[in-house]
């Protein structure tokens, strides 16, 4: 179920971390990508140490989301 939910965020994330057909796009895509992967990288360690909790998941989901969403409107 955890591997589930982590392929679901990868699915999400990178989607939302695609660059933009903008000026700056990729400027903006660079900071997406460099939380999206930070985030991701942090839930897969904690799925390997066995410490994952689904209430981090959603918290780390929807900020990545967030973020995402927040610079693509400023750009």
């Amino acid at each position: 179920m955890q591997w589930i939910a982590l392929f679901l965020f990868f699915v999400i994330g990178f989607v939302l971390s695609c660059p933009l057909l903008t000026a700056g796009g990729e400027t903006a895509a660079n900071y997406k990508m460099t939380l999206f992967l930070l985030v991701f990288f942090r839930l897969a360690w904690r799925i390997y140490k066995h410490t994952f909790r689904f209430r981090d998941y959603f918290i780390y989901s929807v900020l990545t989301i967030g973020f995402c969403l927040w610079v693509d409107s400023h750009f």
